[in-house]
């Protein structure tokens, strides 16, 4: 070390040294008194290193750093590697779109979907998504508003034109990506739905539309009808219900099978939908009913016409499947808010309606009104009672004679319901018959009507009273009723009763309402061996061809033509018409309703020798009629 300035050493021990914190240190002479040297530059002591140690480290330090960048260079191509994998091999769709509707990017599963073969090919050929694709654009422009506003759209629904002309469903995930607050494009992804769309139709179909014909099925009448009443309320208008029902068609379809039944359904509904328009409902509510809704109606005089034109349009001619034939129906109407102001009650008061226009016969409708309401109450109310009368043992038969006048006796009976009520006393056939055909009670009063009959009779014969052939009145219902004919030889069988002691009465309107149907069961009636009579002959609208192919047995002329002969000649001219008719087609006939001896004498005249009437005999107990069937009623 040098001292600075005057060239002289210092002693050690009084050098004023720096150090790197300081410009000058006191050190002490020999004497032990501070001194002070002028400040000499700063010499930096410390331990010297090689240079060959210096860039070795810093060699390994830049060796270490571009290993890392390798790594992280090779991580960042495996993952964008992957991205593009996934991207590219995605099982649904990926997009970026830009903020004008244009996309920019779209994998292989979102070029497909849309129906192209390539990404590239998609981009070339679509500029705007929205106006190009989306089936709906309003559904697209309010997709895009709340996109906007929110940033984020999740399980979107929507309908799309594909590259073919199909449509196809697909759900939509998309997000808005944004730079310093402004949306520069779209990024999402698209799932093709279009199957499961399907399957939810095909739900719905079943849940909500009746498979044979298309049309709505009950649930949902009832909430078009709700809906209906909502919108009439807040319009001040009204709404109309139209029920209506198609006679026989379980006969139809029970006769010549499901398949031509379900063929009549669709003619119907399509019948029903030509008159009241497509934009109404029109629904199937099961078996052969139907409902029409008409909405904004004021009055009964505007429901009037259409209820006309679908009962003509419904009851006129079909041809198909190697038939033709006609149906009647009927109908019953119900008014908003009049006759009801909720669905449940307008429903039930079309259905009064309808209940009320069976009545009248067939091709009517009604309107629903409350005499036709306090009459249908009184009617179930019977209808109540009789569906107890036959476990109660009220019901029993009486039994009328059929003499031949040429024998002057008994040729043989008819049996005849009646019904004695606790309280009400004796009910009249006209008041209760009808009312077990419309509720299908007379199924079982019949079977209890043929088995009771036919049981009488063999007991009569067992007793050794004259056999005679005992007659019952068959109805519409029992003879379409799947399985009559099995039912007639159950009977016969069970009660030991030959089939020629049996004779069915069928009425005109019976025989004629189906030809073909009723032709195979007159047909197999006969081959067992039972009797055929054609009751209240000459009010109907029989064809002699039919007559014919039918051949039944016998032909009764009804009371209303006898009651008037000989005295009213036009009455006597159909009389004597009927009779000759009957013989030139080997037919035996029977005059009903014969009172007097002036009707009697008038049809013997006409070679009419069998009778049935007061003149002989009103109808009797059974315990009357051994003595009867001992009886000559003309000597």
């Amino acid at each position: 070390m040098h001292s600075l300035g005057t060239g002289n050493p210092a002693p050690l021990d009084a050098e004023l040294s720096m150090d790197s914190g300081s410009s000058a240190v006191l050190r002490k002479d020999g004497r032990g008194r501070a001194k002070t040297s002028p400040a000499r530059p700063f010499v930096e002591r410390r331990r010297q290193r090689p240079m060959e140690h210096a860039w070795h480290e810093a060699l390994e330090s830049v060796h270490r750093l571009l290993i890392r960048y390798e790594e992280t260079n090779r991580l960042l191509t495996e993952a964008e590697e992957n991205y593009r994998s996934l991207f590219e091999s995605a099982p649904i769709g990926i997009f970026r779109i830009g903020s004008g509707g244009n996309p920019a990017i779209v994998n292989h599963a979102m070029a497909a979907i849309c129906g192209y073969d390539s990404p590239e090919r998609m981009l070339a050929e679509v500029s705007n998504i929205g106006e190009q694709m989306f089936v709906d654009h309003e559904r697209w422009s309010n997709f895009m508003r709340v996109l906007h506003a929110t940033g984020l759209q999740c399980g979107i629904e929507a309908e799309i034109n594909v590259r073919s002309g199909a449509r196809k469903w697909v759900q939509l995930n998309v997000r808005a990506v944004r730079e310093e607050g402004r949306i520069v494009h779209y990024e999402g992804t698209a799932e093709d739905i279009t199957d499961r769309k399907k399957a939810e139709e095909r739900i719905r179909q079943l849940a909500y539309y009746d498979l044979v014909t298309g049309l709505p099925n009950r649930p949902l009448f009832e909430e078009r009808l709700t809906e209906a009443l909502s919108a009439a309320r807040w319009k001040g208008q009204g709404v109309a219900l139209l029920l209506l029902e198609v006679d026989r068609f379980k006969m139809i379809n029970d006769s010549l099978g499901k398949i031509f039944g379900d063929r009549l359904l669709q003619e119907i509904a399509e019948r029903i939908r030509t008159v009241a328009g497509r934009n109404l409902t029109v629904a199937r509510l099961g078996g052969a009913e139907f409902a029409i809704i008409l909405e904004e109606v004021k009055t009964a005089r505007e429901v009037e016409p259409i209820a006309r034109q679908v009962i003509a349009k419904v009851g006129s001619e079909y041809s198909f499947l190697g038939h033709s034939f006609n149906v009647s129906c009927v109908m019953g109407i119900s008014m908003f808010s009049g006759d009801g102001r909720d669905s449940h009650t307008l429903v039930e008061r079309a259905d009064v309606a309808l209940y009320s226009a069976k009545e009248h016969g067939p091709n009517e409708f009604q309107f629903f009104s409350s005499e036709i309401d306090n009459q249908i109450r009184e009617r179930l109310r019977l209808e109540n009672a009789l569906r107890l009368a036959l476990e109660r043992n009220e019901l029993f038969l009486v039994y009328q004679v059929q003499v031949n006048t040429r024998t002057g006796g008994v040729s043989g009976l008819e049996a005849l319901l009646r019904w004695k009520h606790p309280e009400l006393g004796q009910v009249p056939p006209s008041e209760f018959i009808g009312i077990a055909e419309s509720s299908g009670l007379i199924l079982p009063i019949g079977e209890w009507v043929l088995r009771t009959a036919c049981t009488q009779a063999r007991r009569w014969q067992d007793a050794g009273l004259p056999a005679v052939p005992v007659a019952v009145n068959v109805s519409a219902i029992q003879l379409r009723h799947h399985g009559f004919c099995e039912l007639i030889r159950r009977v016969l069988g069970e009660t030991g009763l030959e089939a020629r002691y049996l004779e069915l009465e069928l009425t005109e309107g019976l025989l004629m309402s189906n030809v073909d149907v009723m032709f195979l069961l007159i047909q197999e009636l006969r081959e067992m061996g039972v009797k055929l009579a054609i009751d209240d002959f000459g009010t109907g609208y029989s064809s002699l061809n039919y007559l014919r192919q039918f051949k039944v047995n016998r032909l009764k002329i009804d009371r209303s033509f006898v009651r008037e002969v000989p005295e009213n000649s036009d009455d006597a001219a159909i009389t004597t018409a009927i009779i000759n008719m009957a013989k030139a087609l080997n037919l035996d006939v029977l005059a009903e309703g014969v009172e007097n001896i002036e009707q009697l004498d008038f049809l013997r005249a006409q070679n009419c020798y069998e009778i049935q009437g007061y003149y002989f005999s009103r109808p009797v107990a059974v315990d009357q009629v051994v003595e009867q069937l001992q009886t000559t009623f003309i000597q």
